[in-house]
């Protein structure tokens, strides 16, 4: 892959993005709390960032299979890159609200739907269907490298700065990156297809597949199903860390502590970055998923119950590595078994309803820890992880073998 230059060049805008990203991350939940002190407000940043993908993943997926993903990746990323420049700017004149900052948030959140599927697309064509695994492993796990630091980034600039800056970096690497995929050689556009359809047409008929492979294949299927309910309970937590943070640790007024808690979060990602592809090769993928979702919900009781911030930073790793684990294991193996020409349209449409919980979670949780408390969220959510892990056991999860389209062994 390295001696790939479009492919490095590649890898240099998905680095920008997560390390802008990281300091968002941080900086605008943060910035929520500190402006409203809610819980229900602080967790729709996590309600916003995962609803466009439920609304619109369908129509991205097949918008990215039909169209220039070159030139849909370079409007999404400086889309973005405006929208969040709005903040410091508006910041500069004592004019930022929650709503601006919802708002921003829910926009890019929906920017990233297209450029997610036309990115997805585009490493296809780079690398080939026989190094996703290693191409997916590296990326996420640049990614929660960067996210590591970040965090650290974002809380020393917020502490020293204010939230609003941290936000203005992200907006700089965004167009940065549009900057970069500009210098792309190629159009990256799939091959035309002869048809007198409308464009409707064609993409509810896009679409219509996409979903009616999943539905086919049961090893898909079983991991998109419980993709749902992993997301569902993984929106609830992460929309509230920072009100965990508050009402549970003590550490709402200091920003450099409060990202502590997102760092340790992006270390057990990284950890499930790099055991995935050995665990690929010795278990079968849906023993991953299982073993993933059973270490999520036992994990999750010990953030809830943890008391101090060290304890409850290392469980919060681990949750992080489980979780984590059930997403990459899902997205990588829904790529080996889609045919080309479907890639677009059944990634849009696997995390669409993958991820759809992820939004709803976030909601209710934000809902129950406003009436409950967040500590009795989370303990709540542990046993329904745990009720999870049951039901993926009476899908064929557990034996079911992997084979790739075109391999004959």
């Amino acid at each position: 892959m390295w001696k790939n230059r479009s492919f490095q060049k590649f890898y240099l805008f998905n680095l920008l993005s997560y390390f802008g990203s990281g300091m968002t991350m941080v900086a605008l939940p943060l910035y929520v709390y500190k402006l409203t002190e809610s819980p229900m407000y602080t967790s729709l940043v996590a309600v916003f960032t995962g609803l466009p993908y439920f609304l619109f993943g369908l129509f991205a997926g097949a918008m990215a299979d039909r169209g220039n993903r070159k030139l849909i990746m370079i409007g999404c990323s400086l889309f973005s890159g405006l929208l969040l420049a709005t903040i410091p700017a508006a910041a500069m004149m004592g004019q930022v609200s929650v709503f601006h900052l919802l708002a921003v948030g829910l926009l890019v959140s929906t920017a990233f739907v297209w450029f997610d599927a036309a990115s997805h697309n585009m490493l296809f064509q780079l690398i080939g269907r026989e190094r996703l695994v290693a191409a997916n492993s590296l990326l996420s796990s640049t990614d929660t490298i960067i996210r590591i630091g970040s965090p650290v980034i974002a809380g020393y600039i917020i502490y020293q700065f204010g939230p609003q800056w941290a936000i203005g970096i992200d907006a700089l690497c965004y167009c940065v990156a549009a900057l970069l995929i500009f210098s792309l050689t190629g159009s990256y556009r799939s091959e035309p297809s002869v048809t007198n359809q409308s464009l409707l047409r064609r993409l509810a008929g896009d679409i219509k597949e996409g979903l009616g492979f999943i539905w086919s294949e049961p090893l898909v299927r079983s991991l998109t199903v419980l993709g749902f309910g992993n997301s569902f309970i993984g929106g609830a937590v992460t929309g509230l860390i920072v009100v965990f943070g508050v009402q549970v640790l003590g550490i709402a007024k200091s920003a450099p502590a409060m990202s502590l808690l997102f760092t340790c979060g992006s270390l057990g990602a990284l950890a499930a970055s790099l055991i995935l592809p050995q665990l690929r090769k010795r278990f079968k993928p849906g023993r991953i998923t299982i073993a993933g979702l059973v270490i999520n919900a036992a994990s999750l009781a010990g953030v809830a119950f943890g008391g101090s911030l060290a304890i409850v930073c290392a469980f919060y790793i681990l949750w992080n590595l489980a979780n984590f684990l059930v997403i990459v294991n899902g997205i990588t193996l829904r790529q080996q078994l889609t045919p080309d020409h479907l890639q677009g349209r059944v990634h849009a449409s696997g995390r669409m309803i993958a991820w759809g919980g992820y939004p709803f979670g976030s909601l209710l949780g934000g809902i129950a820890a406003t009436a409950f408390g967040v500590q009795a969220v989370y303990i709540v959510f542990a046993l329904l992880m745990a009720l999870l892990f049951v039901l993926a056991r009476l899908t064929p999860l557990y034996r079911y073998e992997l084979e790739l389209p075109g391999r004959h062994d």
